[in-house]
């Protein structure tokens, strides 16, 4: 009699591509066992005979992970198999998971075939992960080895939110998918690596953007989502206020010049030039980029490929622009002094030059071009305008930011455009050309109309757009500068008496140094230890003389003792006995001075 075992019945309708990455197909059919879900610990697979030893020992081998049977009929279990695991000499995959992913060539709408390369599971597992973060908005799929797995992250909206777990095991055949559709190297795991690749999702057209790095646990990959319809964004879809889409088509008007657009990485500044592109195009000008990467294929403008190993540097590039006839050009990103000269060449020869720089503020991309090795006065000459961006995540207008499944409990949902644009007028080319700081730049742009970011945050936070708490994530709150109070004297006159050496007391120089902008209200002595002090109003001595000097035993004065590091006992028994107050040794003499007085006003 065979024994039996009170075992789950499997559901073998759809089983999870993660935990058929983890178990090769020859396993699977030698078998004849499925997998159907994992976790970070244990797998559980599908099997018609749930006492076989020597599977159980084949799948935690492969794996490493525990396994749990769930049981089926094995006529159930060879068709299932003969669908997740293909044949690898059929011609096309058999039915896959509900997953609307096409893999195509760049410059053509064609299928790449999948079937040519292995693991099938891995396909299809790479597809439900680049489907499931496209459908999420993500702007980036993150695939980072750990030490108790595969952390799959999103960035949506700009804030990394970790979505699944997968098995160690499965990394180098994920890793190996994304190569391969991205055109690198896949024996290659010791260099970083960049690539591109195209799919459609649901008949939409996405580019991705893949880059690879070797890291202590394994390879990571970084997978930019590019949609196509960001770079057709119009200004007014960017999200801009009023304000600041008047004062940016004010500096699209221009017909030459160089206008700059500045951020950290993630903040807009593409797809804001983007949208300027397309609306200075509406004039009929010639417009040529020069990008790395392309990011966005736009109609009607010349997309010039950066490629540095051929030599076309956005330095060698520009210079062959220049003889395209060229109307407006769109530079990427400023990195060198040679990228640098050309473009500021290029503005004060007749075009209008839009380009990109990495600085905190508008008023710093001024300095950061005089750090590369710009004259200040070309600069001054060349320079129209600088957007300073950054994107605010907005409140949840279903949840009011409390947290709901439309914004998958992050109480926000979108972004909008923050922006500080400094206009170039006179008086900021003066400060320009005169190699001002960026701090006198930023306050003569003021004196023109130009909101700092925070300032411009702070008021979509009062209009319930989005949270101080996101501000601040975004930018630096501005230093206040608190002026310090001036001391009060408490009366007419008041006479400070320092115990010391009359002719060299440190304490005595360094208060009059201190009183002497209260205008004559403070008079402050030196006495040596027994000195006269009936008339004083304060007597200041250390310690080590304290002994040695006796105050009159009718005395009105303030008794103030220096005490150095004097430990609490001591300190008490010094209140207790003669002190008024017990001080550091090393205080500053403004501080002891404000003290003092403020005893005294106390004192009436």
């Amino acid at each position: 009699m065979t024994p039996t075992l009170a075992l789950p019945a499997a559901q073998l309708s759809a089983p999870d591509p993660r935990a058929l990455a983890l178990l090769g197909e020859r396993w699977a059919r030698k078998h004849q066992v499925l997998p159907l879900a994992a976790d970070e610990n244990s797998i559980v697979v599908a099997t018609a005979d749930p006492l076989d030893l020597d599977a159980e020992h084949a799948v935690t081998f492969a794996t490493g992970l525990r396994v749990h049977w769930v049981t089926a009929s094995p006529e159930e279990l060879a068709a299932q198999i003969e669908r997740w695991y293909p044949d690898p000499a059929a011609r096309r995959l058999p039915a896959l998971p509900p997953v609307e992913v096409q893999h195509l060539v760049f410059g053509a709408e064609a299928i790449v075939d999948g079937t040519s390369e292995s693991g099938g599971s891995a396909i299809r597992l790479v597809d439900q992960l680049l489907a499931e973060g496209i459908a999420a908005g993500a702007s980036d799929i993150h695939l980072e080895p750990e030490e108790r797995g595969i952390a799959v992250r999103h960035r949506i909206d700009g804030v990394l939110r970790q979505v699944h777990t997968l098995p160690r095991a499965i990394a180098p055949s994920l890793v190996s998918r994304v190569k391969i559709l991205s055109g690198l190297d896949i024996a290659d795991r010791l260099r970083p690596q960049d690539g591109r690749a195209r799919v459609a999702v649901a008949g939409a057209v996405v580019d991705l953007r893949v880059s690879t790095l070797p890291a202590s646990h394994g390879e990571k990959v970084v997978i930019r989502v590019l949609d196509g319809s960001a770079g057709l964004r119009t200004l007014d879809a960017v999200g801009f206020g009023d304000r600041e889409l008047a004062r940016i088509r004010g500096l699209l008007e221009q017909r030459e010049g160089l206008i700059l657009v500045t951020g950290p990485t993630g903040s807009g500044k593409t797809t804001t030039l983007y949208a300027a592109l397309r609306e200075v195009h509406a004039r009929g000008v010639n417009i040529v980029t020069v990008e790395d990467p392309i990011e966005y294929r736009l109609p009607g403008i010349v997309q010039v490929q950066v490629h540095e190993r051929a030599g076309l540097t956005f330095s060698a590039a520009l210079r062959s622009i220049m003889r395209q006839d060229p109307d407006v050009i769109l530079v990427g990103e400023i990195r060198d002094r040679a990228t640098a000269e050309i473009a500021i060449q290029a503005s004060l020869t007749g075009h209008l030059v839009l380009s990109t720089l990495h600085t905190n503020d508008a008023a710093s991309a001024v300095t950061r071009l005089v750090d590369i090795g710009i004259p200040s006065y070309q600069i001054a000459t060349a320079l129209k305008g600088i957007i300073a961006q950054r994107l605010l995540r907005r409140r949840c207008a279903e949840c009011a930011g409390a947290g709901c499944p439309c914004c998958h409990g992050a109480g926000y949902r979108g972004r909008m455009a923050l922006a500080e644009i400094l206009v170039t007028t006179p008086a900021v080319e003066r400060i320009i050309s005169a190699g001002g700081s960026s701090e006198s730049i930023a306050s003569a742009a003021r004196a023109t109309g130009c909101t700092s970011l925070w300032d411009s945050g702070l008021a979509l936070v009062q209009r319930g757009l989005t949270t101080m708490d996101e501000l601040r994530r975004v930018t630096a709150e501005p230093q206040r500068v608190v002026a310090e109070p001036r001391l009060v004297v408490p009366r007419a006159s008041v006479r400070v008496i320092v115990i010391g050496d009359p002719e060299s007391d440190d304490v005595a120089t360094a208060l009059s140094g201190a009183a002497a902008p209260l205008g004559g209200g403070i008079h402050v002595g030196c006495a040596s230890p027994g000195g006269a002090c009936d008339d004083c109003d304060v007597v200041v001595v250390p310690l080590s003389l304290l002994g040695a000097h006796r105050m009159p035993p009718d005395r009105r004065a303030l008794l103030v003792v220096l005490a150095g590091d004097a430990g609490p006992g001591l300190r008490v028994g010094l209140l207790a006995g003669h002190a008024d107050l017990v001080l550091s040794q090393d205080i500053p003499a403004r501080v002891l001075l404000a003290t003092v007085l403020a005893l005294l006003r106390w004192r009436g």
